[in-house]
């Protein structure tokens, strides 16, 4: 039978996981609200620059090439996760890349969790970076890709870069979502042709640049903060799961406890109760 002293031990051991576990729980869901909170406003911002987009577009001589006349290899960025505790978080979103991926792909990973499994099981990572663990990171972490995607272009490796990440809904599962960066798809983005085209400072087209710039960089901030915050709901859930384990767990260690409590009191009492037997036997033989 275990001793008592060793369920106690054991007992201690139990509430400080609990009290990690509740910790981590509080702090995943602290991060998942403070996402939540912020995603409106970045994706007023990437909507902003897909408005001053469609009215450079009337500045310029011709129509921006269309997505599918567009040659070259492509670039696909995956958001994954920075830290463990996710369940299938990484695996379900790697295994939704690699139906898409061809051969000729360059594949981006931000997070060093989902980086590691992929090297693990592939695809083939062409550049990785970490991801952001909270919302202050994700301008730093999406400004070390765009970085990286822009020297690619440059040099002519890639002309199409997609962005793949887990959306985050409120009171259901997030999902897998797949988005087109570039080249920009002109259509949504075109105003009306009875539009006037705006007043500019700077030339027609290094105001585009800039413009498709900033909303490329809006959308992978979006992008990112979804991601951080499927992330943390998903490390919430996983969490959860593991408290109410704990605390189970811990229900019974504490219930054996109890018997293992009774059984010393009945023994000791024993104890007593035979030795003043003796005594008593003692006495009556002396």
């Amino acid at each position: 039978m275990t001793r008592l002293s060793e369920l106690q031990s054991h007992i201690a051991s139990m509430n400080e996981l609990q009290d990690i576990v509740g910790a981590m729980r509080s702090l995943a869901g602290m991060r998942v609200q403070e996402s939540q909170h912020a995603l409106p406003s970045i994706r007023s911002y990437a909507q902003s620059m897909a408005a001053a987009v469609g009215s450079a577009l009337l500045l310029m001589p011709q129509p921006v090439t269309e997505p599918h006349q567009a040659p070259g290899r492509r670039a696909l960025v995956l958001c994954t996760a920075e830290h463990g505790f996710v369940g299938g978080f990484n695996e379900r979103l790697l295994d939704a890349a690699k139906a898409t991926l061809t051969p000729s792909d360059l594949l981006f990973v931000l997070g060093s969790r989902g980086a590691a499994i992929a090297l693990e099981r592939g695809p083939k990572i062409t550049w990785t970076s970490p991801m952001a663990t909270r919302l202050a990171g994700a301008p730093d972490a999406v400004n070390r890709l765009t970085g990286e995607l822009y020297a690619h272009i440059a040099r002519g490796d890639v002309a199409r870069v997609e962005v793949m990440f887990w959306r985050y809904h409120q009171g259901a599962l997030s999902t897998i979502e797949r988005r087109l960066l570039l080249p920009l798809d002109e259509t949504p983005l075109a105003p009306p042709k009875a539009r006037r085209a705006p007043l500019h400072n700077l030339p027609p087209h290094p105001l585009l640049e800039q413009l498709m710039a900033e909303y490329v960089f809006a959308r992978l901030t979006e992008a990112a903060v979804e991601s951080i915050a499927s992330e943390n709901a998903a490390r919430f859930a996983a969490m959860e799961s593991a408290h109410e384990n704990v605390g189970k767990k811990l229900a019974g260690l504490q219930e054996r406890a109890r018997h293992a409590r009774q059984t010393e009191i009945t023994s000791e009492l024993l104890d007593l109760t035979t030795g003043a037997e003796a005594v008593r036997g003692g006495g009556l033989l002396g």
